[in-house]
């Protein structure tokens, strides 16, 4: 499945290697992929999905968390297709954390279908693909932030709050890999990371590659989520949620730092290298957007 902010992001770089790479899409959808992808048009109905997963060995679902709910005809085609693999939507924080899921509430659905396909292993196996957020994505974003138009950093708590997180390029080679380890990823959380930093790190990267100091504004953990709470309660869901996430990867307790979730971090047995955060910044200016 490859549409919206993820597929876009991450199926250009599956394109490169000898895996065939089918995109499941609405039939309303405009987006496109490059060439090498065949595209095929669904109306998401059972039928329609299981013809469209017939032959394929892994189905990759890339739904945004507003579309999450039509993950269960997915996963329902697949078995009915007779996939061998399903990867759900997670790419960043541990839906099974029950503190993860009391900051964040709504992703109480990621855990729903991380049940569902645990309850499927006899006929399906499935692996959770955790990522952290997509560092350069939601640099842009503020996510972590900074204000790349103003030169402004919201520390929270402090900015020393360590969290794990990758680049979209790592997060592609690490869709690949899981792949490649079939046998062993079956069934498992995979907890990948490009580095595990600080804003106050973060900070001292950024300010040495663009050769400024940045204006720092101090906040708490607890006013992040008021005004997440005040715009939900306002309607506004996207921008609501985006700041619980913020209130979530940067707030005290660590609950983003994957350095210590049972079984590890996976880089080393899937081959993945790490990353230098400097470089990485670098790279992220190079393609700030124009104002």
């Amino acid at each position: 499945m490859a549409s919206g902010n993820f597929g876009g992001l991450l199926v250009p770089a599956l394109v490169k290697t000898d895996l065939n790479i089918t995109a499941v899409i609405r039939e309303s959808s405009k987006a496109t992929f490059p060439s090498g992808v065949e595209v095929v048009k669904s109306d998401f109905s059972l039928k329609s999905l299981t013809e469209a997963f017939k032959g394929k060995d892994a189905v990759v679902s890339m739904l945004p968390i507003e579309a999450l709910a039509a993950q269960a005809v997915l996963i329902e085609a697949a078995i009915s297709a007779g996939v061998k693999r399903f990867l759900p939507s997670e790419y960043g924080s541990d839906s099974t954390n029950p503190a993860v899921l009391a900051a964040v509430p709504f992703f109480e659905g990621k855990k729903k279908f991380l049940d569902l396909l645990a309850s499927k292993e006899s006929i399906i196996s499935w692996t959770a693909l955790e990522t952290g957020p997509f560092f350069d994505w939601t640099f842009f974003l503020g996510l972590t932030g900074f204000n790349a138009s103003t030169k402004t950093v919201t520390l929270v708590d402090g900015g020393k709050t360590r969290f794990s997180t990758s680049t979209s390029a790592q997060i592609s080679q690490a869709l690949i890999s899981v792949l490649e380890h079939a046998d062993e990823t079956a069934n498992k959380m995979v907890f990948v990371e490009s580095f595990t930093i600080t804003q106050l790190e973060t900070l001292a990267a950024v300010e040495k590659v663009t050769g400024q100091k940045w204006t720092v504004v101090e906040s708490t953990v607890e006013d992040v989520r008021a005004v997440a709470f005040q715009k939900i309660s306002e309607g506004n869901l996207m921008e609501g949620g985006g700041l619980l996430i913020q209130a979530l990867v940067l707030g005290k307790g660590d609950l983003e730092d994957h350095s210590h979730v049972e079984g590890g971090i996976w880089n080393d047995r899937l081959g993945l290298k790490g990353e230098n955060l400097e470089k990485v910044v670098e790279a992220i200016f190079q393609n700030v957007p124009a104002n």
